[in-house]
């Protein structure tokens, strides 16, 4: 029996495809929702049921990385203790992978890291997720990589067993919403209404203060020139003070609502980790506002541009040709790989 972690939308945006495999496949698995993101999930629930088992009471405002990963143990300290899993998987560098990983480890239960191997070698950037995901792989019994790069960079580390290129899952749940599902009528209405359009989205820890601020400042000046949809983030109210009213300014999207608004612009701003593989799935240009990225191979196959705070000196990168029919470097069916790379190990 399989354990499937989440605790943040982005893990389990690339998790649902896996559930939905292993339900093809008809793979005994339970899930278990940590709560970091208990608002942000429950659009997803119309994909997948409802998890086997939840953690309450874990995120409480101002604490810190410390308190947060000492209640996710001490819950899954119990969960294991009650329950018997064969395999735990987690996915990506989150404090919940980290922390249920951990915890799997004191247990003795394997653990499959799904999309092993990224690295910025910068322990700072991005903080804490670098130095999370180096002690996955440490902890980690079989590493489900996402580019030949990513295992490359296990390699470096010495880890090199049980080690599987697979690709990214977050092709698959692109492909899936992308073919399946239609914009409300309100953001077709924005769409419209905003022709030529770049999504703006800034939020990392490592972005805030004086750089965040010097990009409001940027996008403000540029505004006259490009049309900006900012979509604004709970943990920064300023940008709705700071930002002029030339820059449309709207809420945290639904991952439906975001797939659909992207794929129709003209490109994309953001120091986001994941908004850097969806822009290759959609085939958008995007200025990714970070000194470093753990995505190079959005970079290196020329969708992306890795720009620091930079914006204005990059802006042009919007109006330059480029070939919207390069190979997607994280990969095609990438669901069927996971699946058969694990069912060796249960023969």
């Amino acid at each position: 029996m399989y354990l499937i972690c989440f605790g943040t939308r982005p893990e389990l945006i690339k998790i649902i495809p896996i559930m939905n495999k292993f339900k093809e496949k008809k793979v005994a698995f339970k899930t278990l929702f940590t709560g970091q993101h208990e608002d942000l999930i429950k659009d997803f629930f119309k994909y997948i049921e409802k998890p086997d088992f939840e953690f309450t009471d874990i995120m409480t405002h101002g604490q810190t990385l410390n308190e947060l990963s000492s209640k996710i143990l001490l819950k899954s300290n119990k969960l294991f203790i009650d329950n018997v899993f064969s395999n735990v998987m987690v996915q990506g560098d989150t404090t919940t992978a980290l922390t249920i990983a951990l915890s799997a480890f004191h247990f003795k239960i394997p653990v499959i890291h799904l999309e092993a191997g990224l690295r910025t070698n910068d322990k700072y950037s991005p903080f804490p997720e670098e130095i999370n995901r180096r002690l996955i792989s440490q902890i980690t019994s079989i590493h489900l990589c996402p580019t030949a790069l990513s295992v490359k960079n296990l390699e470096k580390e010495q880890i090199t067993s049980n080690v599987h290129l697979v690709g990214n899952t977050v092709v698959d749940i692109y492909k899936y919403i992308f073919e399946n599902t239609k914009p409300s009528v309100k953001l077709q209405e924005l769409i419209h209404q905003n022709k030529s359009y770049i999504v703006v989205t800034l939020h990392r820890r490592e972005n805030r203060g004086d750089k965040m601020l010097s990009m409001w400042e940027q996008l403000n000046e540029l505004s006259s020139e490009y049309n900006f949809i900012y979509i604004t983030h709970p943990s920064l109210p300023g940008s709705k003070q700071i930002l002029n009213n030339n820059i449309t300014l709207i809420e945290p999207q639904d991952y439906e609502s975001m797939i659909h608004l992207i794929s129709n612009s003209k490109g994309i701003i953001t120091d986001s980790g994941g908004l850097q593989e969806e822009a290759v799935c959609a085939m958008k240009k995007v200025l990714v506002c970070r000194d470093t990225t753990e995505r190079p191979e959005t970079i290196e196959c020329g969708i992306g541009r890795l720009i620091d705070t930079r914006i204005m000196e990059h802006i042009s990168f919007f109006d330059e040709d480029f070939i919207d029919t390069i190979d997607n470097p994280y990969g095609i069916n990438v669901c069927e790989k996971v699946f058969k790379n694990l069912n060796q190990y249960n023969k």
